[in-house]
């Protein structure tokens, strides 16, 4: 599934020769499947592929005029076509709550040569229902949707009075934290949205081999470098080789980027030689700002 989105990506690139390294967006989705998971109470529609969780705030649902139809919008999204050839299923059980969906893939080309893609989802069915985003269930690997019902709750004399003191309460001006005072100062936003300049690379050892980080450390040092950094745009700097904990060997490399570095990542893989497997960083190593990229080097490394 990786190796496909990594393809399907860089088939873009080609495609529009014009916006070659200024892509847009640096991570995103991509839809390879879906299942309807049915329950009396709350059914839950997944969705398979690969997910960039950081990107899940950015999910709009709203409903439309149909008090049973809803739409998402899945921004920097793609479709696999070959495992998910449809574009309107209506293959939903009759007893079921889902009728008829709708995929919409929708890919254009903005002026400055920029390319953005996006998937908007139509849900229809059999009975009102409001559609949330389940968090817990969603992954890397999975994008859940729960189809909830609609539940009238009768409100009371007391809940009623709390209604408005809440009101009343939201109204009145937010405590700010001297520190949440630092943030929100204009020159603490402006660094935090400067443009990354260099790309630092952890190169460790996965593979039998002891001395394959190193190697690959000198053919990107030496070699690639140039073409590394005229493509990504950026600094390449390795700023540790080593070797992972207790010897775990790896039947391919594999490449770790942070969410906003997906694009240097595809770009780091086209180069490498053989076979590799792409993934976000795990949550476990996100804190560790001083690396970009990690590169676990795996047996097929030659």
């Amino acid at each position: 599934m990786k190796q496909f989105f990594l393809l399907l990506v860089l088939s873009l690139l080609f495609l529009f020769p014009t916006a070659g390294l200024s892509l847009s967006v640096s991570s995103g989705h991509m839809l390879d499947r879906f299942e309807l998971i049915p329950d009396e109470k709350t059914p839950f529609l997944t969705f398979k592929g690969f997910f960039d969780p950081g990107q899940f705030p950015h999910i709009q649902i709203f409903p439309r005029n149909s008090k049973t139809e809803t739409s998402v919008l899945l921004p920097n999204t793609l479709i696999n076509s070959i495992l998910l050839p449809e574009r309107e299923v209506t293959s939903f059980s009759e007893e079921g709550i889902l009728e008829k969906m709708l995929l919409e893939e929708k890919i254009t080309k903005k002026e400055n040569g920029k390319i953005e893609f996006q998937v908007t989802l139509t849900i229809s069915s059999t009975e009102k229902h409001i559609l949330v985003l389940d968090t817990e269930k969603s992954d890397s690997r999975h994008l859940t949707f729960a189809l909830q019902k609609p539940v009238k709750k009768e409100t009371t004399n007391a809940q009623e009075q709390q209604k408005v003191e809440s009101i009343i309460i939201d109204l009145a001006p937010p405590v700010i934290s001297p520190r949440e005072e630092i943030l929100l100062h204009p020159v603490t936003a402006l660094m935090s949205y400067r443009r990354v300049d260099k790309l630092n690379l952890t190169i460790l050892n996965a593979s039998p081999h002891p001395d394959s980080a190193q190697r690959l450390a000198v053919l990107l040092d030496r070699q690639q470098k140039r073409t590394i950094e005229k493509r990504i745009g950026m600094k390449l700097k390795i700023v540790n080789i080593s070797s992972v904990r207790e010897q775990t060997i790896l039947p391919k490399t594999k490449i770790y980027f942070h969410a906003n570095l997906m694009r240097e990542a595809l770009i780091l893989a086209q180069i490498l030689p053989g076979e590799q497997v792409i993934e976000p960083m795990p949550e476990s190593r996100i804190s560790k700002l001083a690396t970009d990229v990690e590169i676990y080097v795996g047996k097929n490394f030659e």
